[in-house]
């Protein structure tokens, strides 16, 4: 007797009998309750926590993209060409920190810290409209995209802009300073106080 619950049959030298096997019927997994109906709330909690995600992982793409952009700029020692004067806007968003900023705003914490600074509550709806248009031009194309937000960025800058400033007087540099650091400053010194004396001098 051997370890198996079964043995093949003896075959005879005059008559051989096939062995025969039996297969056991395929198990059937168990099925589990039907899937619990969600509520709308829930539905809007669940929708609400996919937006979370997908906004975290958009972040963390978004900060490593600037540290290769900064690793980069440092790794180039050679200056641009030309520096456009749309470099003054930023073509950059955060759907995240627009979200976050929006989210405290509208927050009673956030209300406290309005009430606090400016003696009232304020309106989130430019926080909301960063969020929005971050998320509208998710999907679009880099030039597209960093078009638009530059756009807005310019139209708030403008929109702000309640007295004179060092953009009325000075002119935006199209080029870079090259060896700004560079010279005799003790010989650029030496002048500069020859200058003072011969003034004095004029004046007396």
């Amino acid at each position: 007797m051997g370890w198996w619950s079964w043995s093949s049959p003896k075959k005879d030298s005059n008559n051989e009998t096939p062995s025969t096997s039996t297969t056991s019927p395929p198990e059937v997994p168990p099925q589990g309750p039907p899937p619990k109906q969600l509520t709308a709330d829930q539905q809007a909690e669940l929708e609400f926590s996919q937006i979370l995600a997908s906004l975290r992982e958009e972040e963390d793409t978004f900060a490593k993209n600037l540290q290769q952009q900064k690793t980069d700029s440092n790794n180039t020692d050679k200056p641009t060409s030309a520096i456009a004067p749309d470099s003054l806007y930023q073509d950059e968003m955060s759907c995240r920190q627009a979200f976050d900023y929006a989210f405290f705003c509208q927050s009673f914490g956030g209300q406290f810290v309005n009430v606090y600074r400016y003696g009232e509550m304020r309106s989130c709806s430019e926080h909301w409209d960063n969020f929005w248009l971050c998320m509208r031009t998710r999907g679009w194309s880099d030039d597209l995209r960093k078009k638009t937000i530059r756009d807005h960025n310019r139209k708030k800058a403008i929109k702000y802009k309640t007295g004179p400033s060092s953009e009325d007087i000075w002119d935006v540099r199209l080029e870079p300073a090259r060896n700004a650091f560079q010279g005799d400053f003790a010989a650029l010194e030496r002048e500069m106080k020859a200058e003072e004396e011969a003034e004095k001098k004029a004046a007396a």
